[in-house]
C-alpha cells in the first residue's frame, strides 16, 4: 500500500474482531511513530502498549464509565451512531489492543515545549496510524481517559512514573468484516487553508 492510499484509507474504527495482534507487528508501529520528527529530536513520548486480556478488561471498564459522563452528548446524537458509540465504548469496540501515549514532564522547561512536546507526540501517533492502516490495522484516537479519576486509576494500572501525564490514547486491531466506517464531513479547502 502507498503512502497516499494509507492516508486515504485512514478512519476511525470502532468495531473489531477479537484478535490478538502479534508483538512483532506492534513493535514494528512504534519503531514506525518514533521515525516522527520532534522539536530538538527529544522524542518526548513513551508508549504503554495493553496488549494482556486481563489489563484490557479494566481498560474497557474505565472507558465505559466515561459514558455517564457523556450521557447528554450522547442523547443528542441519531439513533443508529447513538448505539454505535454505546457498544464502543462498553467494551472498546471489540478491540484486543490499546496504546496510552505518555509525555515526560520536565521541570523548568521553556513554555513553548509544553505546544512542542503534542507536535511531536501528534506526529509519532499519525506515523503509528498509518502504519497500522497499511499492515491491515484500524486504529481510533480516543481522548476520554483523561477524566482525572480514571487517568489516575489508568497510571496505576500501567505503572507510570510521577512526571509523566498522558497525552493520548489509540486504540488498534482488525477491523470487525463488514464493518463500515463512520465517514464524517471534512472542511472545504477555501475554510482551511490561505496562499499569502
Amino acid at each position: 500500500m502507498n503512502l497516499q492510499e494509507a492516508i486515504t484509507k485512514r478512519n476511525s474504527v470502532r468495531e473489531y474482531e477479537r484478535k490478538i495482534i502479534p508483538k512483532k507487528i506492534l513493535i514494528e508501529l512504534i519503531k514506525d511513530a518514533s521515525k516522527a520528527p520532534s522539536a530538538k529530536n527529544e522524542q518526548n513520548y513513551k508508549f504503554y502498549i495493553v496488549n494482556s486480556k486481563k489489563k484490557r478488561d479494566i481498560v474497557a471498564k474505565y472507558l465505559k464509565s466515561t459514558l455517564k459522563l457523556m450521557n447528554k452528548q450522547i442523547n443528542k446524537l441519531e439513533e443508529n451512531l447513538k448505539k454505535l458509540l454505546i457498544n464502543f465504548y462498553s467494551d472498546l469496540g471489540g478491540a484486543q489492543t490499546i496504546i496510552f501515549v505518555y509525555r515526560q514532564k520536565i521541570k523548568n522547561s521553556p513554555e513553548y515545549q509544553f505546544p512542542n512536546d503534542l507536535a511531536g507526540i501528534s506526529c509519532a501517533i499519525e506515523n503509528l496510524m498509518l502504519s497500522a492502516v497499511s499492515r491491515g490495522l484500524g486504529t481510533c484516537w480516543i481522548g476520554s481517559f483523561k477524566e482525572p479519576q480514571i487517568e489516575k486509576n489508568l497510571n496505576k494500572l500501567l505503572g507510570t512514573k510521577k512526571d509523566e501525564e498522558l497525552i493520548a490514547s489509540v486504540l488498534i486491531g482488525y477491523p470487525k468484516k463488514g464493518y463500515k466506517p463512520l465517514i464524517r464531513k471534512k472542511k472545504e479547502l477555501n475554510e482551511i487553508i490561505k496562499f499569502v
